[in-house]
């Protein structure tokens, strides 16, 4: 009798384009919950809560997955993985059936948790599907383009779903649409994959860390609450922020004595002995870190615009072209061997290309379709900077602990985007703050200019027939209206003109270390992306 492990996953009938077909179905189907967030107006008046709130779920997602990915690699070398994979999908289902039938906020955060873990679980079972069958390094680097393709691609996909769904109905039904999926993935996996099939020898469940899980997610959730509430708490100020982090310190003290002396760690840390590849990690929290800046421009596009959610479909449609484009013509320079921190470099002149756009047509008066280019240079730097950066990354790592690379990648790329959004709400608070007081300084009752323009609007709204009491109370508001659309589009412009000296830093930096500049492609058949 055939081994389990050597049985094909998918039955003899399945042709190998429709095999991939069921992997790319379940990367993007673990993902749909990550872009519940494309509108985060939308998801704050359906739950009544903050911004901050809707930006601490996100971490409580993130964060699950990346935290359980690292525990995955242990658990799907024993289970079988239809069984494994159905298991998932049924109990993402029913979170999704629980949210749909709740509107409680803290019912929201858990199953947001667990649908963490129902992610990290099929994306665990995606990368064991996908790249242990790729036997060259050209085959790689597309396996490679397609993974991260399907992954920057997918908030933006999803995006434009989510517009045409919120238009006609309400929040609610987006985990519904969620549900449909499921059942239809959950038909395809029983249809084309193998009961009994394994990828490895069933290993039992023994010297598993299941408390350095306990304490890597602890110190997980509490860093991404540090970052998300520290200013709203007033950073050292709060008796409470303080105890967070001396308790989170401790917790990582512990987490890294722990793994230093466990046969089995969670994450084998030796994997930080690496030079390059520590410096390949830090590339992956910058790049998420300007990643992170498209969201502010979303914000104006809705704010100072007025975009409504089907307005903002071409933008997303240019964020899909530029990062589709983007991947699949870095990837062919990839394959052909040309320096991988050049291409970095060349990524990251792209997204400067992209603030500077942005500070250019930044206005009051702007027009949607001005914008729609701008977003496409930021898929397009999207799609240049993520294969060069990840290969560099991978190819630094010592190929004995390869596995160790891709949970500390995740781990930086979760690190990128949760200081992003800390950096963003404090760069754009300072921003609006410099901004509102010099107008503050300007619009003042003895400015003549200011008592013509308000007496012209006040006349303007007498002219359309008002009374003085209503013309004066209509001519405040449009005059307090308008300067708080200068402040956004201003702080906006202000924020830019910060990343874009980010960015040049960056460069400048990458340009000045020779140590980096000739780091060669060596991607084993063991090491597996994040």
């Amino acid at each position: 009798m055939m081994q389990a492990h050597k049985i094909p996953v998918f039955k003899m009938w399945v042709s190998e384009w429709g095999a991939r077909f069921v992997i790319f179905s379940i990367l993007m189907t673990c993902l749909y919950s990550f872009a519940l967030y494309t509108s985060p107006a939308t998801i704050m008046g359906f739950y009544g809560v903050e911004s901050t709130d809707i930006q601490y779920a996100m971490v409580v997602i993130y964060g699950s997955t990346v935290a359980f990915l690292a525990l995955d690699f242990r658990i799907v070398k024993y289970f079988a993985p239809r069984k494994y994979l159905l298991t998932a999908l049924a109990v993402n289902a029913g979170c999704s059936l629980m949210c749909f039938y709740t509107r409680s906020w803290p019912v929201f955060m858990i199953v947001q948790f667990i649908q963490g873990i129902t992610c990290a679980l099929m994306s665990g079972i995606v990368l064991n599907m996908i790249f242990p069958r790729l036997e060259s390094a050209r085959a790689r680097i597309i396996g490679y383009t397609i993974l991260y393709g399907g992954i920057q691609t997918s908030v933006p996909l999803y995006s434009i779903y989510y517009s045409i769904v919120l238009y006609f109905f309400d929040f609610n039904w987006l985990f519904y649409g969620l549900n449909v999926l499921l059942i239809v993935l959950a038909g395809m996996v029983l249809v084309t994959m193998n009961g009994k099939a394994r990828f490895h020898k069933k290993l039992p469940l023994y010297q598993v860390d299941w408390a350095g899980y306990l304490f890597y997610i602890t110190f997980i959730l509490i860093s991404g609450y540090i970052l998300v509430y520290g200013r709203q708490l007033g950073w050292f100020d709060s008796p409470l922020l303080i105890f967070l982090i001396l308790f989170n310190m401790l917790i990582l003290l512990i987490f890294i004595k722990r793994s230093l002396r466990l046969k089995r760690p969670l994450i084998n840390l030796y994997i930080f002995k690496a030079k390059k590849f520590a410096i390949g990690l830090l590339l992956l929290v910058v790049f998420y870190i300007f990643k992170g800046s498209t969201g502010l421009a979303y914000g104006y596009l809705e704010v100072i615009l007025g975009n409504d959610m089907l307005s903002t479909i071409p933008i997303w449609t240019a964020v899909i072209a530029g990062t589709v484009i983007g991947m699949f013509v870095i990837s062919r320079f990839v394959l052909m061997g040309y320096n991988l921190i050049r291409m970095i470099i060349a990524g990251f002149g792209i997204m400067a290309l992209f603030y500077i756009y942005m500070l250019l047509y930044v206005s009051v008066q702007g027009e949607t379709i001005y914008f729609i280019p701008a977003l496409f240079i930021y898929g397009l730097a999207t799609g240049v900077l993520f294969v060069p950066i990840v290969t560099f990354t991978t190819s630094a790592a010592p190929p004995q602990i390869a596995v160790n690379a891709s949970l500390v990648g995740t781990f930086a790329r979760f690190t990128g985007f949760t200081a992003s959004m800390a950096i963003n709400n404090e760069l754009h608070l300072y921003t609006k703050a410099g901004v509102r007081e010099k107008i503050r300084e300007t619009l003042i009752e003895t400015n003549p200019q200011f008592s013509v323009s308000l007496q012209n609007v006040y006349q303007t709204y007498l002219n359309a027939g008002n009374d003085s009491y209503a013309a004066m109370n209509s001519s405040a508001g449009y005059i307090d209206n308008l300067v708080k659309e200068q402040i956004v589009a201003r702080a906006t412009r202000d924020y830019y003109d910060l990343m874009l000296l980010g960015v040049l830093c960056v460069i400048v930096i990458l340009l000045l270390l020779p140590q980096i500049q000739n780091v060669v492609l060596k991607l084993k058949k063991g090491q597996v992306p994040y």
